[in-house]
């Protein structure tokens, strides 16, 4: 478990992907993982200090929480990257669940020392992949473009280089 967030860590999501993969084989249920990474984490804890970082990850846990369901199982996979397991769900509700949890997101950050909140989301589900450890990596690399994507925009606007 991450001690910061209490939430289950990189290893126990990646143990959890594994028993539903299991069970996924019984109930043939729709499975959608969510791999969201918050933008510009590093400059936060730069300009407002690690507290506010540390409050801003919390606020994301909270949310998180706030808007998945009670089946729904959400895991710290990284310094500020979040995976979020949904079940009994496909792209188009996964689709839906990201737009609600930006919004909320954003409406949280507002009050926030940082500002406003981004970050990057990839979504994957189980009828794009035969295992959900690939549905995870799918998701994974999703969020990477994503990510890529906005840096070079911002590079681009501050007239800067990448």
């Amino acid at each position: 478990m991450d001690p910061l967030l209490d939430l289950p860590g990189a290893e126990e999501f990646s143990e959890l992907l594994a028993r539903e993969e299991l069970r996924r084989g019984r109930t043939r249920e729709s499975l959608a993982v969510a791999v969201l990474d918050l933008d510009g984490m590093g400059a936060v804890n730069k300009v407002h200090g690690a507290a506010v970082g540390t409050h801003l990850l919390r606020t994301t846990a909270e949310v998180l929480h706030q808007t998945v369901r009670g089946v729904d199982e959400i895991a710290r996979t990284g310094a500020d990257e979040f995976s979020v397991l949904l079940h009994a769900t496909d792209a188009e509700h996964a689709s839906a669940w990201e737009e609600r949890f930006e919004d909320m997101l954003d409406a949280c950050g507002r009050n926030l020392p940082a500002g406003p909140v981004t970050c990057s989301i990839g979504i994957a589900d189980s009828a794009e992949a035969p295992t959900l450890m690939e549905v995870a990596v799918r998701a994974r690399r999703r969020m990477e473009v994503i990510q890529t994507v906005r840096k070079l925009r911002r590079a681009r606007e501050s007239g800067g280089q990448t």
